[in-house]
């Protein structure tokens, strides 16, 4: 974040030195990772917890937590790591010479590496896969808590309780529509930007390339931070 703050006063020419460029690198992607994957994390409890509960209670701890986010962070900074190997200090050329203009430096990974594709593998690995968990733990987390609420309600009108089921019900709309709001938020925070990367690297011919993708990138920036 300070980092960030600070292109508003000076962003070119980049002058902190290559080193400092491939931590920012690390840093930045590993953030971005532990953040997706502790929302994964938490998914996967609150599985537990309304389709297994007995089986989280044995695993009750504090070891557990600490050592599932010390995993995590792991996970996230060694997959972080090919994007500070690759990322260096660019420049832009001036065309009549080919010679680098030395005030334009700036620190970046402008596309994959050869034969390795990066950037796809990180919307695969921790956009995609990582949605596609969610929807299947928060489906089966709904159809569990509608099966419970409906043999709830039977059971309340074979007593005899009038508002029982009524207030049942409303519980189980609201509980199912907060799971939803988890995944709809998760993909409205974090496909601009993978969107916004994928649109540089295949699209960067496109007439219209430049509007768009100046939209997106703003866009994605400030849901990259909303999502945090």
């Amino acid at each position: 974040m300070p980092y960030e703050i600070s292109l508003f006063w000076h962003q070119y020419p980049y002058n902190l030195g290559l080193p400092f460029c491939k931590i920012r690198a690390l840093i930045s992607e590993a953030s971005s990772y532990v953040s997706v994957l502790t929302i994964v994390a938490f998914s996967m409890e609150r599985f537990l917890a309304i389709c297994h509960p007995l089986h989280l209670y044995t695993m009750s701890g504090l070891q557990r937590p600490v050592r599932i986010i010390a995993g995590l962070w792991v996970v996230s900074l060694l997959s972080a790591v090919p994007f500070a190997v690759f990322t260096e200090i660019d420049y832009l050329v001036y065309p009549p010479t080919n010679e680098k203009i030395l005030d334009s430096a700036f620190c970046a990974m402008l596309s994959n590496p050869k034969g390795f594709p990066l950037w796809e593998l990180s919307t695969c690995l921790f956009f995609a896969f990582p949605l596609l968990i969610m929807v299947v733990l928060y489906g089966r987390m709904g159809m569990q808590i509608r099966s419970r609420t409906q043999r709830t309600a039977e059971l309340g009108v074979r007593n005899g309780s009038v508002n029982g089921p009524s207030r049942i019900s409303q519980s189980r709309k609201a509980i199912i529509r907060m799971l939803a709001a988890v995944v709809i938020t998760f993909f409205v925070c974090w496909a601009p930007f993978h969107a916004q990367r994928l649109l540089y690297l295949y699209a960067r011919d496109w007439e219209h390339f430049n509007t768009v993708n100046t939209w997106l990138f703003s866009v994605a920036g400030w849901l990259y931070y909303v999502s945090w």
